[in-house]
């Protein structure tokens, strides 16, 4: 594949020429939050920002049309939701994010039940993932297997020095490149060395956690006491899966009447206590615990275990997005205390009392985030 640089004074007319081609979504500051949005020519994105929302609903759709059937006097007419997908760009995407999607194409791509339009709109997409060059206090991607100079996407590229180290890793990645050469020249050993050396420095600059293997997690099933305590401050309202970029529970709702409709499929979050909800009233996860212990063990013991990799990328939304300041690397300190036969018990594993003080630069307005942590 193409290792190329691109001069800082040239990202603005290769992003004009992908807008004249494709619809491109980018890093943008928004009121209140920062996401990805459409941007147009002479529009330049939030680089250097991590956004408070995921790119996953450019992809992922938040509610989508799955089909529309009309009653007929020859029988019943379904007409299948677009399969096809708008071709587009995600510019500036990181690189926990641009993994978030290869883990989401797991079941989405299963071969023995595809979805069809999920994989409609991420084969009409382009991921153009940016590294970072420095670490939020609350990432935590080097201990889930990713990094923060990871390469993954179609196009990778990482800020040097004025510059941009860009190397396509896709034929769709070459393409890109290829089709705007005369803006990029060639990169040199010491431009990548360069590259290399910044994505140690920021990694090494994130704590690593150690986490027990999905097996082992498994057996904490049936340890009441332990996801009890776990989510007592827990309000249950859900931010957490919504800001999550491998989160995809959802829900499928019918609209019309019994002649003609249409079928939806949106967004839903499994730790709502209706998402349990069965025919008749019965829930079997009716009190929150046991909805954050699914959420848990799906993410780092059922989801590993049938697909090989941990469902979580280490972005941190989660930790900044929660009303209550729970941080998920307190179930992933606390779980391999009790998975490795720890003397002690779960409440003394898990103090009451603040004891670290965790903070996330994203933005000069975040505050301090307090845990409840080890």
């Amino acid at each position: 594949m193409v290792t190329k640089i691109l001069p800082a004074g040239n990202l603005q007319a290769w992003l004009d020429s992908l807008v004249a081609a494709y619809e491109v979504y980018a890093p943008v500051e928004g009121d209140g939050a920062s996401t990805f949005k459409k941007i147009n020519k002479g529009q330049m994105p939030a680089m250097d920002i991590r956004t408070d929302t995921p790119p996953k609903g450019l992809i992922f759709k938040q509610v989508e049309k799955i089909l529309s059937f009309e009653v007929n006097p020859d029988g019943i007419t379904v007409i299948p939701g677009d399969e096809n997908g708008t071709k587009k760009i995600v510019f500036g995407i990181r690189p926990c994010d641009s993994r978030s999607f290869t883990l989401t194409d797991k079941p989405f791509f299963d071969p023995e039940l595809p979805e069809n339009q999920y994989m409609g709109h991420r084969n009409a997409s382009a991921l153009v993932t940016t590294a970072c060059t420095s670490a939020c206090r609350t990432c935590f991607c080097t201990s889930i297997g990713g990094a923060p100079d990871e390469k993954t996407g179609d196009v990778w590229m990482m800020d040097i020095d004025g510059k941009y180290l860009v190397e396509s890793l896709t034929g769709k990645g070459e393409e890109l490149i290829k089709a705007n050469e005369a803006l990029f020249s060639d990169a040199s050993a010491d431009d990548e060395a360069a590259a290399k050396r910044i994505g140690e420095e920021v990694a090494s600059s994130m704590p690593k956690l150690n986490i027990a293997d999905a097996k082992a997690l498994d057996g904490l099933f049936n340890d009441d006491a332990f996801w009890q305590k776990l989510t007592d401050k827990c309000l249950s309202c859900g931010a957490c899966t919504f800001v999550c970029p491998t989160c995809y529970c959802f829900d499928v709702r019918d609209e019309g009447n019994t002649r003609k409709g249409e079928r939806y499929r949106g967004w839903d979050s499994c730790m709502f206590y209706q998402y349990n909800r069965a025919a008749g009233g019965h829930n079997p996860r009716e009190f929150h615990w046991k909805r954050m212990r699914q959420r848990m063990l799906h993410k780092f013991s059922y989801f590993p275990e049938k697909y090989g990799d941990i469902d979580c990328v280490g972005c941190g939304r989660c930790i900044r997005s929660c009303p209550v300041s729970y941080d998920l690397r307190d179930f992933l300190e606390g779980s391999l205390a009790v998975t490795g036969a720890a003397p002690v018990g779960f409440e003394k594993e898990l103090s009451d009392v603040d004891e670290k003080v965790r903070t996330c630069e994203i933005k000069p307005a975040d505050e301090t985030v307090k845990t409840g942590g080890l």
